[in-house]
């Protein structure tokens, strides 16, 4: 018998350009590419689509690539059930521990009290407060949810960037994040360099 994963995350970002009206939509499962869907006003050209699709990373840990065709990226928030929220939980907290979370029994009615973002929780995991430093889980979250929403707020993106380039790094961010790094990067006069095939491989 066949049984349904019901822990799959899916996310959907929005690219928007300020040449034209409409917007082109790319979906994850998981962090995987499944779908895209696009609808410009005016239409993109056949060269610019097909450089569009050739620039689609299969993964969105490389999805921050696009706004170097000049797209702006921002994800499309939408309501997530307590299995959701739990999974991507789960996937953060292996981007920055290196190990899967264990998930106890009380996990899933405790989540369904918060609705975390995916920024929130890598500042959650970055976060040098002692609250949550070393002590990252899901009753920790919950207790202290309104002190990192109000810690989260006073830092704007909450997030600090080092200053050079830490490939290891690029591996923990958000797509959004991402782009903050290199336009941190690039405010200390550094140049993006980048290989034959296009990809972000270093700043000096």
């Amino acid at each position: 018998m066949k049984t349904e994963n019901t822990n799959i995350m899916k996310t959907t970002y929005e690219l928007t350009s300020k040449s034209r009206e409409g917007s082109a939509k790319v979906t994850f499962e998981d962090g995987i590419l499944i779908g895209f869907e696009m609808e410009f006003k005016p239409a993109l050209n056949a060269e610019k689509t097909h450089q569009l699709l050739r620039a689609l990373p299969a993964s969105d840990i490389n999805l921050h690539h696009l706004t170097l065709l000049g797209l702006e990226l921002k994800r499309i928030a939408t309501p997530k059930a307590p299995n959701e929220k739990l999974a991507l939980f789960c996937r953060i907290y292996e981007k920055h521990k290196g190990i899967k979370y264990k998930v106890s029994a009380a996990d899933s009615g405790k989540i369904k009290q918060i609705d975390p973002s995916e920024e929130l929780l890598h500042f959650y995991f970055r976060s040098e407060n002692f609250l949550f430093k070393g002590k990252q889980s899901i009753a920790n979250l919950v207790k202290y949810w309104n002190e990192l929403r109000a810690d989260f707020a006073r830092k704007g993106s909450g997030t600090t960037f080092p200053n050079e380039w830490q490939p290891d790094l690029i591996k923990k961010l958000s797509p959004q994040e991402t782009v903050h790094y290199y336009a941190h990067l690039r405010s200390l006069g550094m140049e993006m360099i980048k290989s034959q095939t296009g990809q972000v491989v270093g700043f000096k």
